[in-house]
């Protein structure tokens, strides 16, 4: 059966094989899932994730002939941040991060949001990995903690792209903007009290915020003609939502901000 023709057999059909197998694997210690399959979120083009956790003396875990034990993979990678990625039948991926069971203690530096042990927890031998979930749990997040950062940075990326603009570098310009939208979309979410995807803002952006955000994010998304404006328009949404934030923006920065984009468009 098609993937796409059906809804979640497939994704239960397999998870309750790879988690049948990281429980049987003595080479593992701890394993939990993760992401939208958990977090009751998942459609049939949804992903399924995984952390094995694995004991120090375990010697070699080859993710993808581990994989290839329980379905066939047409596709194996490992991505740009280190996280093998495997692609099987009806385009289904899978990431599987396998570490050393010394990095259990790196959890509590997660984000809590979305955690629900009852679902994620698949093996724990000792009871590290419910304690830190629980922890992560109550945990949780505060958005409004983070908006300051997010302008700050929004800030850097507007002052870099600006430049390349004007030195006439209009690739690298366009490639800057997505670190400028990516940003500011999260800004709009919390101004407008839609943070239920904060790491992620744009799952499902389509569906969950509302129209005059969308809109107003659609005009910086352009193609290398449309720079000028679409700079101009992010600096505007910067500086409005500094304001609706009631954050801090340096007056004489935006002031130079300003000028570069009037004097480019």
């Amino acid at each position: 059966m098609s993937l796409h023709s059906g809804g979640l057999e497939r994704h239960r059909a397999l998870d309750a094989r790879v988690r049948a197998a990281l429980r049987s694997d003595t080479r593992v210690t701890h394993a939990l899932a993760y992401g939208s399959f958990v977090q009751g979120t998942a459609d049939r083009f949804s992903d399924l994730e995984y952390w094995a956790f694995l004991h120090p003396q375990a010697g070699t875990f080859d993710v993808r002939s581990w994989l290839e034990a329980l379905t066939p993979v047409q596709h194996f990678v490992v991505n740009e941040f280190g996280t093998p990625n495997a692609v099987v039948p009806g385009l289904l991926r899978i990431e599987l991060h396998a570490v050393s069971n010394t990095q259990l203690a790196d959890l509590r530096h997660w984000p809590g949001e979305h955690i629900f042990p009852d679902r994620m927890l698949i093996k724990d031998q000792d009871g590290q990995l419910l304690e830190q979930l629980e922890a992560l749990e109550k945990k949780g997040l505060n958005p409004a903690r983070e908006a300051q950062a997010l302008l700050d940075r929004t800030l850097n990326w507007l002052t870099f792209g600006l430049n390349v603009l004007a030195r006439g570098e209009r690739i690298r310009a366009l490639e800057l903007l997505w670190w400028v939208r990516a940003n500011l979309l999260r800004l709009a979410c919390l101004q407008s009290g839609h943070t239920a995807f904060w790491l992620n803002p744009s799952r499902l952006a389509e569906q969950r915020l509302p129209p005059e955000l969308l809109e107003r994010y659609r005009r910086l998304t352009v193609d290398l003609d449309g720079l000028e404006q679409a700079y101009t328009e992010a600096l505007a949404w910067t500086a409005h939502l500094s304001g609706a934030l009631a954050l801090t923006t340096p007056a004489d920065l935006l002031a130079e901000l300003r000028h570069a984009v009037q004097k480019g468009g």
